[in-house]
């Protein structure tokens, strides 16, 4: 046996289809025994039938021919039984026979009547002989009666019967046996191909993926899965890796200045105010950095789904309300006004402090980027398909419709916004948040400005 062979027969999926074979080889048996014994006895009812029919017959022709009619017809009827499939017998009060074809009384039936079994041996006594079923009656006067009929075709037809079935099973066994060495050498193929797939992932290759037959059935299913996995990873993994670039050369400019700025106090004369109005600038930039730092760690974890276990039913209206307050003064200061239409009610369940801070910096990129006698909204309302939606809306420059999927990534800026104060994960945060709580985001047109939409699953009633 090859070892792929070896191998195939040790696997699950054959073992499986063994065990249902056993089981319906087990089922097909009892079948068997079951349709064996039902053609028996459905023989043994229609001998038994023609039995007592011979013999109401018999006996009215000795209530009108007496003895010596009943003997005639038995003769006659003994002589036309080419093929012994009939057995007669009248005995006399001295225990001789007097007609039929049997040479004595059968020892099997002694004195009893009713139904009774026995054998008769051929010619010569070679042989198993023939089985006949027979019923002994008593006639009036003494006499006694026996009828009956050889099982020989009911034995023929039973073991016709049971060779068919058997050959039936033996043959459903063979098809069980190579059906399932068939599928599972065919689920083998699947499996080993999809090991192949995670060994080249395993090995560095992450653009890997698992092919699909096309069939939608279960490895499909899984397939779709582990791609859409693989999908995710490799997106989180590429997500590091700028982030990680991002990192170093956003902070790198900011750390620059904090020492050469260090480095001219120190190297220039002393004096007072100058320590100090350094000190106020590089507390400045290590609070820039401290919120570029708060501002990944806030993502990440909204990123986690231990997240998950706080969640909460929100009412996004007070989360709206809330974050047009603390924002009401920096409007005012840019001239920007500030409108709130909330509808109070619907409820998410989600992380009331996290699903804040997605609302609180949708509102600050909407009043920072809205110049002054510009218009900023928010707004709660309910949606088609039992939604709740959130929305912020502003007449600021707006997202070019090329760079939307773009501004979503970590640190990533456009070239309009590179003087604004920001780190560039305002909206990083908020599509880590929606992605939390299953929420949709969508960036959109305000003309002019800028329309961002935040669409929840609304919290039932209990």
């Amino acid at each position: 046996m090859r070892p792929a062979d070896a191998s195939l027969l040790g696997t699950t999926t054959f073992r499986l289809a063994l065990s249902y074979l056993g089981i319906f080889t087990v089922s097909a048996i009892a079948l068997l025994v079951l349709v064996s014994w039902s053609t028996t006895m459905f023989i043994e009812w229609q001998v038994q039938e023609t039995v007592e029919a011979e013999a109401t017959g018999l006996s009215e022709v000795y209530h009108d021919r007496d003895l010596a009619g009943l003997a005639e017809i038995i003769t006659q009827r003994a002589r036309q039984d080419i093929d012994g499939r009939a057995s007669y017998l009248v005995m006399g009060l001295d225990g001789h026979p007097l007609a039929g074809n049997l040479r004595a009384w059968p020892s099997e039936v002694s004195d009893l009547l009713g139904w009774v079994r026995f054998r008769v041996l051929p010619v010569g006594g070679i042989g198993p002989g023939t089985e006949i079923l027979a019923h002994a009656y008593e006639l009036a006067d003494g006499y006694r009666l026996l009828v009956g009929r050889s099982l020989a075709d009911a034995k023929r037809v039973k073991s016709a019967i049971n060779r068919a079935l058997g050959w039936g099973l033996a043959l459903t066994i063979l098809l069980g046996v190579v059906g399932g060495y068939f599928t599972s050498r065919h689920m083998l193929q699947r499996v080993e191909e999809m090991s192949r797939t995670a060994r080249r992932i395993f090995g560095g290759d992450m653009s890997q993926r698992m092919t699909l037959s096309g069939s939608n059935d279960e490895f499909d299913s899984l397939a779709e899965s582990f791609n859409e996995m693989m999908d995710e990873l490799e997106r989180l993994l590429e997500g590091i890796r700028t982030v990680s670039d991002n990192i170093a050369h956003d902070l790198r400019t900011p750390l620059n200045r904090l020492r050469s700025r260090i480095d001219l106090v120190l190297l220039g004369a002393p004096d007072c105010e100058g320590y100090r109005r350094t000190l106020e600038e590089t507390m400045a930039e290590a609070d820039n950095l401290l919120a570029t730092f708060n501002a990944i760690l806030t993502i990440s974890h909204a990123e986690s789904a231990a997240r998950l276990e706080r969640f909460e039913p929100v009412d996004l209206a007070v989360l709206a309300a809330d974050a047009v307050e603390l924002y009401e003064p920096l409007a005012e200061e840019k001239d920007v006004s500030l409108l709130c239409h909330a509808e109070s009610g619907l409820m998410v369940k989600g992380d009331r402090h996290l699903l804040f801070q997605a609302v609180a910096n949708l509102v600050d990129n909407a009043v920072k980027y809205t110049p002054a006698g510009g218009r900023v909204t928010v707004s709660v309302g309910a949606a088609e398909g039992g939604a709740v939606e959130l929305m912020v809306d502003d007449s600021g420059p707006g997202i070019p419709e090329a760079s939307r999927e773009a501004v979503l990534e970590r640190f990533v800026r456009l070239d309009s916004t590179r003087t604004t104060p920001g780190n560039g994960l305002g909206l990083s945060l908020v599509q880590a948040v929606a992605r939390l709580h299953g929420a949709a985001l969508m960036l959109g047109d305000n003309q002019p400005g800028l329309k961002v939409r935040l669409g929840f699953t609304r919290m039932t009633e209990t």
